[in-house]
């Protein structure tokens, strides 16, 4: 009789808890041709106590108003930490690429504005190869550097790319424009800037316009742990893919992105302020933080954006959200934790900050 009763009891218990999680969690989890679809509705799991739970910690700033030269930087910012928590900063209208160590101790600084060897024209981003020399996107090319700041060659690729990045096999993946219609398409190539294959998949959203015009307007891969990650520039999904561009995981949240407002005169095509959602990132291997832009227009063409991080726990259940302090941005996380803002006025930062969960 005893047994039985504590066995009600622990059915009870199981029942119950199991109840509370479902309660706690608004979403649901299916699966669509082989792919894992998670849906996430209301608040998150933190609920309310989003903005209580998320603390940062700044523990590193680079960047002065008047000082040292090599910290005066303009105004776009690209970043990338190595292993040993080297800083590398893009100062992409300084045509300069310095080097930082952990503590923030200035190493040094590589490029100038040219087309010679070594030499930056039109820097937009910057990656590391997996021996972690690094790679600098200059319109179609790819210059690349050793640890020590030493040019050792350019890579010259075929097309219009916007941004890239280096699988941990050493392929370059890259994102090129869309003609006619808004959306992601991307393409491999070898490290030597062969063509190798399209990436599987292409996003297309919005009106269709002229074929010849093209616009880049959001969305962005990323690599972590051997997958490549996608934040879709026209509605709230992440996807997940394998290293071939295998489509694995949908993680989407119940939140509408509004489209940009487009004007197309003739053969060109411009894009209003508007939502984006991405890119996202990957901390300490345990939960994905993405990043949204929310652009309201308080009246006739004036704008007020506000930056948030989104928290996704591994399974890819909303957390929460945490609103971004005005003029930043999140530009890396590295591999220890550690999250890389890039504040833009009064003068341009990069602030370094750790995550603390209460």
């Amino acid at each position: 009789m005893i047994k039985k009763i504590i066995a009600t009891v622990f059915a009870f218990t199981v029942v119950f808890s199991a109840s509370c999680s479902k309660e706690k969690w608004e979403g649901k989890i299916s699966i669509e041709k082989g792919v894992i679809v998670i849906e996430n509705k209301g608040p998150g799991l933190w609920g309310e106590k989003s903005s209580e739970k998320i603390k940062f910690i700044e523990n590193l700033s680079l960047g002065v108003e008047e000082g040292e030269e090599y910290l005066m930087f303009h105004s776009y910012l690209n970043v990338a930490v190595d292993s040993k928590l080297n800083i590398y900063i893009l100062d992409r209208r300084n045509h300069r690429l310095l080097k930082f160590d952990k503590e923030g101790n200035f190493i040094w600084k590589a490029g100038k504005k040219g087309q010679r060897p070594g030499e930056l024209q039109y820097p937009r981003n910057i990656a590391l190869t997996p021996t972690e020399d690094i790679a600098v996107q200059d319109g179609s090319s790819i210059h690349f550097f050793d640890k020590d700041g030493s040019y050792e060659k350019t890579v010259k690729l075929k097309g219009s790319f916007i941004r890239f990045l280096i699988l941990p096999d050493g392929r370059l993946l890259m994102s090129s424009i869309v003609r006619g219609q808004l959306g992601i398409v991307a393409e491999y190539h070898s490290i030597e800037g062969k063509f190798l294959k399209k990436f599987p998949y292409e996003y297309r959203y919005g009106p269709k316009f002229s074929l010849g015009a093209g616009i880049f307007y959001g969305g962005e891969f990323k690599v972590f742990n051997s997958k490549i990650y996608l934040s879709l520039p026209g509605s709230y999904e992440i996807r997940e893919y394998d290293l071939e561009g295998k489509l694995l995981r949908k993680i989407k949240r119940g939140f509408k992105i509004k489209p940009p407002n487009l004007k197309i005169t003739g053969g060109s095509v411009g894009a209003g302020p508007s939502d984006v959602s991405g890119p996202c990132f990957l901390f300490q291997g345990k939960m994905m933080v993405n990043l949204l832009n929310i652009v309201e227009e308080k009246e006739e063409n004036k704008y007020e954006s506000k930056k948030l991080l989104d928290f996704f726990n591994k399974k890819g259940q909303f957390l929460g959200t945490y609103k971004m302090p005005e003029n930043k941005t999140l530009s890396t996380v590295d591999s220890k934790g550690n999250f890389y803002f890039v504040q833009w006025e009064p003068y341009p930062k990069l602030i370094r900050l750790i995550l603390e969960l209460q």
